[in-house]
């Protein structure tokens, strides 16, 4: 009997670790769900506010549209761009730059050339994905910056934030969770007390 009672013991114990293991994880991934959701509401209301790109640690970030620079990234990606001085760029690198005719369009390709004209810099680019060069000279005043790093799929999850069903998924469902779970606890432990209590 006194055997089989010390297994008990252990297999309870057991049971305990791995109960406290699934809370942990479950607590880890809500905390992870958390603090994306805030740091999409934030880099939102940053670019509404600013009227531009979302930025950070000075770095513009751009959702890729095309799939012109595959396999460096592909659409749905997310850019870090980081503002440079036409003269620091060097062949080889990512940059992006507004277009020709309509400045607001801007395109992110890698430098394969560049030629002076005049007192300017101009970069010959191309997507890694395309056969041939892009058809005209990028004057250096056109230029936005070099691409730091990207994301993979970020930017599906940045564009699904800015629509309203994505408000409602990412802010105001995850929001009335967290209140009901953190009620739901404050229940239990209010109860809990109260047993102790009156024990």
């Amino acid at each position: 009997m006194e055997t089989k009672t010390g297994v008990r013991t252990q297999n309870t114990g057991r049971a305990k670790k791995g109960n406290g293991f699934v809370r942990f994880l479950s607590n880890g991934l809500f905390a992870l769900v958390i603090l994306m959701v805030i740091a999409m509401v934030f880099f939102v209301a940053q670019s509404r506010i600013s009227g531009g790109p979302p930025k950070i640690a000075g770095r513009h970030m751009y959702i890729v549209l095309s799939g012109s620079m595959a396999p460096a990234f592909d659409t749905g990606s997310v850019i870090f761009v980081e503002p440079m001085e036409p003269e620091n760029i060097n062949e080889g690198d990512i940059i992006t730059y507004r277009g020709l005719g309509d400045s607001s369009l801007l395109t992110t390709h890698r430098v394969v050339g560049m030629e002076e004209s005049g007192q300017d810099l101009e970069f010959i680019t191309k997507g890694d994905a395309n056969d041939v060069n892009d058809p005209n000279p990028i004057p250096g005043t056109n230029l936005v910056g070099k691409v730091a790093m990207s994301v993979p799929y970020l930017g599906y999850l940045m564009g699904f934030g800015q629509s309203k069903q994505g408000l409602l998924v990412l802010v105001v469902i995850p929001g009335v969770l967290l209140i009901i779970s953190e009620s739901f606890k404050l229940y239990k432990n209010i109860s809990k007390m109260k047993e102790e209590k009156e024990s």
